[in-house]
């Protein structure tokens, strides 16, 4: 008698650090025997990784949850295992509203719940020891044949007034170098041109270890595995010092520089428990973009903090401008429980805050603007994603970090091969940028 294959699908939501958590997790069902299927076909698992971090990821997260019941009570799933970091951040509250979920499992103990989902259990979280994978678990991959991530440590030492991050994901964890190096060795052996290294703060890589920041190491040896583009996300502004600026003019380092400031008002970043001020953020732009040719600056900033003034927020603007920043997030003050800021007077309205979120990113898209005009008839090399329709191909040039920054568009007819190429850049539109095979 033929033995029943157990399927499985997942929808993953939030970062790209949730990206890698889901990938663990499928490569541990696959050595499980458990068949990976699309999110769309009928499926025994239904597996959800759930984002907890503001008000609109909740959102999201719990939308997707009640469509998996629905879809339960439809027949066209089995079971359904919600796990990450909303069950994580709200436990007792999700355990007692989605009782219709076959698991509920936080951002721990995830070799048990692969283990759960084979046997089809049901166990209560316990959260028994904090995770951090290494190059020995096997993941799938779900990104472009091209481009994959790699996280370099789990958790978070810092004190964020705003951020429930460290609450969910515990103490800053530092994976080792050899174990990074051996999986980087790893998908560049699978053919990967672009690797993106991920953690909540990649300037602390190795402080928990004691002694001063191994980032400058990491990317030093990591530029010897022989990828097209390394992208270094995650870096706190007040860490970059002189030995960071100067590690990514190592090869195939992309001259991108995550840096997210949050604000630049000294009185914003106190309440904040955030470090540096408008000065300082003016000098390391100044510095990398001396330092570095053809730097990038990415950021992002929160609209509306508690007890954010009109002159607060008028040196935001004016920074935001004047540096004519290239990439940038804007995300609305979200009130969350259990964070110092949540205790914070001198709320600011819903209205004022989005109000304000947008007036930052019609000065974004200036900036945008002024930066694909820079860049205008010059040669890029581009990373082709797949086709885009019967005549162009479409990818991304080293200043777009996937999903964030845009894609580009080439007049030249994908041929199946995923290998970077020269371009030249004919126009824009917005985030999209067009070009030409040269």
């Amino acid at each position: 008698m033929e033995k029943t294959v157990t399927t499985a699908s997942f929808i993953s939501l939030g970062c790209f650090k949730n990206i890698v958590d889901t990938e663990v997790l499928g490569g541990m069902l696959n050595e499980k025997n458990i068949k990976l299927v699309s999110p769309y076909e009928e499926t025994d698992w239904l597996i959800i990784n759930t984002c907890g971090f503001i008000r609109d990821a909740k959102e999201e997260s719990i939308d997707e949850i009640l469509n998996a019941f629905e879809r339960k009570d439809a027949g066209e799933i089995k079971y359904v295992a919600v796990f990450g970091c909303l069950v994580q951040r709200y436990h007792n509250e999700i355990k007692d509203t989605f009782k219709n979920a076959d698991i509920l499992w936080g951002v721990n103990d995830m070799e048990e719940l692969a283990q759960l989902i084979l046997e089809k259990g049901k166990k209560e979280y316990e959260d028994k020891e904090l995770f951090l994978y290494d190059h020995q678990y096997k993941r799938i991959i779900t990104t472009t044949p091209n481009s994959t991530f790699l996280k370099i440590s789990e958790g978070c030492n810092m004190k964020c007034s705003f951020c429930s991050i460290p609450q969910i994901r515990g103490k800053f964890r530092s994976r080792s170098l050899d174990s990074i190096i051996k999986e980087a060795e790893n998908y560049r052996n699978m053919g990967f041109k672009e690797l993106n290294l991920i953690s909540q703060n990649s300037t602390y890589f190795g402080r928990d270890n004691g002694g001063r920041s191994q980032l400058p190491i990491l990317i030093k040896e990591i530029s010897k595995v022989g990828f097209d583009w390394v992208r270094v996300l995650y870096l706190m502004p007040e860490d970059v010092n002189d030995e960071v600026i100067d590690s990514f003019k190592h090869p195939s380092i992309l001259p991108y520089f995550d840096l997210p400031f949050q604000h630049v008002s000294k009185k914003i970043l106190t309440k904040m428990k955030r470090g540096s001020g408008i000065y300082n953020s003016i000098d390391l732009i100044t510095k990398i973009r001396k330092e570095i040719k053809d730097a990038v600056i990415r950021s992002s900033f929160i609209t509306g903090f508690p007890g954010e003034t009109e002159d607060d927020f008028d040196e935001l603007k004016e920074f935001v401008s004047e540096m004519e920043i290239e990439r940038l997030g804007v995300f609305g003050y979200s009130d969350e429980e259990n964070t110092a800021a949540f205790s914070l007077k001198n709320k600011i309205s819903p209205e004022v805050i989005e109000e304000r979120k947008e007036i930052i990113l019609d000065i974004s898209d200036k900036n945008i603007k002024k930066y694909n005009n820079k860049i205008l008839e010059t040669t890029q090399i581009f990373l082709p994603l797949g086709p885009w329709d019967n005549n162009t191909t479409i990818g991304r040039i080293k200043s777009q970090a996937p999903e964030t920054d845009g894609l580009s568009t080439i007049n030249t007819l994908f041929e199946g091969e995923y290998l970077p190429y020269k371009v030249k850049v004919t126009g824009s539109e917005n985030e999209l940028i067009y070009g030409e095979k040269l």
